[in-house]
């Protein structure tokens, strides 16, 4: 039988030792229900939720960008922590499992040195695939940018030269 180790109670009296805040006792049976949803959901669920937020408070202060980095970390962090598949990237193709966790299942896997070299591979493809997809967005707002201005311009040019023709 298993043997547990609790705060002793008030009912031992000083006379036994000098050090008596330790009793030993027997493990007990658990006397709650198990919960509906393991721990681990409740969890995931947390941490999407909080995440979610993170990613409403990016988008208005940062841009559709940063918000989109916030909503891939997100996801990232519930399938770590909820253990599920890798979900589908932008691309289509299973997001492979980057960091700590990507170095573990490569190690983890038979072949070890062929699937960890394939892992990294994988690994740095997609982080590359999603630096191109960053800066394709980063260039097309910068070139909106750059309309707007030109157009705002030409507009105060415009404008200005009514406004001197009218004096002249």
């Amino acid at each position: 039988m298993p043997i547990t180790i609790s705060p002793a109670s008030e009912r031992l009296s000083s006379s036994t030792a000098a050090d008596s805040r330790l009793e030993i006792d027997a493990t007990r049976a658990r006397q709650t229900e198990r919960p509906a949803a393991p721990f681990r959901d409740v969890l995931a669920g947390g941490v999407s939720l909080l995440m979610s937020g993170a990613e409403v408070a990016t988008h208005v202060v940062a841009g559709p960008v940063m918000a989109a980095a916030v909503h891939d970390a997100r996801v990232g962090a519930v399938g770590a922590i909820s253990g599920a598949a890798a979900a589908p990237n932008a691309w289509g193709a299973a997001a492979a499992p980057t960091g700590a966790a990507g170095v573990a299942a490569a190690a983890a896997a038979p072949g070890s040195d062929m699937s960890n070299v394939q892992a990294m591979m994988q690994d740095g493809q997609s982080s590359n695939m999603q630096m191109l997809a960053l800066q394709q967005q980063i260039q097309e707002e910068s070139q909106r940018f750059t309309t707007v201005s030109n157009v705002m311009r030409a507009k105060y040019d415009t404008a200005k030269s009514a406004v001197s023709n009218i004096r002249a």
